[in-house]
């Protein structure tokens, strides 16, 4: 029921609203115009809790020379959860894990594109276990028929001035919020590479663009020979 409910608004305005207010560049673009308001309130947010409490920690999140996870829990936590961190530690010992792979989530493109099939009346599902169908078999098709990566898809990126203001607003709130920690020309020439090469090369600056995916030849005539060959009354329940 709740997924019947999810796929009914989808198309309704508001869910089409909600999409557009989501988007990262549309957001960032009005934060540029604000002159990145929005990260300067969350500044002095930090430093209000901070007053009021003694345990308050600014993770390092730009350090992958260690994971998120231990930074939580042998940094962020470490008066309360000491018995945790040191477990981690021999997990990763024993395990010889890297220390620098932050998010090993797998890629949303597949459900985006029929999510978006859907909110743009290309295609519409009459159960979860046809959407999950649907998407499997766009996969299929982008993968094995395209022969294409997950990450090979029109993208709506943000400018690159925009970008230049966001990682100065970046490296001016790291020297404001993490004053004890070291912070040499060479560590702010890391950063600056690694988020150029985040931006560009793996595009984490950009929207995916669903409308720009739905509108080539090869995903016009997936979708239109999809719908000859997917009935409800075959799909998984």
């Amino acid at each position: 029921a709740n997924f019947d409910k999810f796929i009914a608004d989808a198309g309704s305005g508001a869910a089409k609203q909600k999409a557009k207010y989501n988007s990262l560049v549309n957001n960032f673009e009005k934060f540029y115009e604000e002159d990145f308001s929005m990260p300067d309130e969350s500044y002095r947010s930090f430093y209000r809790y901070r007053e009021h409490f003694d345990n308050v920690v600014a993770l390092d999140y730009e350090d992958t020379r260690i994971s998120l996870t231990e930074k939580f829990f042998c940094r962020g936590l470490k008066n309360e959860t000491t018995g945790t961190c040191a477990e981690f530690l021999r997990q990763k010992e024993s395990s010889g894990a890297g220390s620098t792979r932050i998010n090993g989530a797998k890629t949303l493109a597949y459900k985006n594109i029929a999510y978006g099939a859907n909110l743009l009346g290309v295609t519409s599902f009459c159960s979860k276990g046809h959407y999950d169908d649907v998407v499997a078999k766009i996969q299929h098709h982008h993968e094995t028929t395209l022969g294409r990566s997950n990450t090979e898809f029109p993208t709506n990126c943000l400018k690159n001035v925009i970008l230049e203001k966001l990682i100065e607003v970046s490296i001016e709130h790291r020297r404001n919020i993490l004053p004890d920690v070291p912070f040499t020309e060479a560590e702010e020439k890391r950063i600056r590479s690694e988020f150029w090469s985040k931006m560009t090369e793996e595009k984490r600056g950009c929207d995916f663009d669903i409308a720009g995916v739905l509108a080539l030849p090869e995903w016009k005539s997936f979708f239109s020979g999809l719908e000859r060959d997917v009935s409800c009354s075959g799909s998984k329940q």
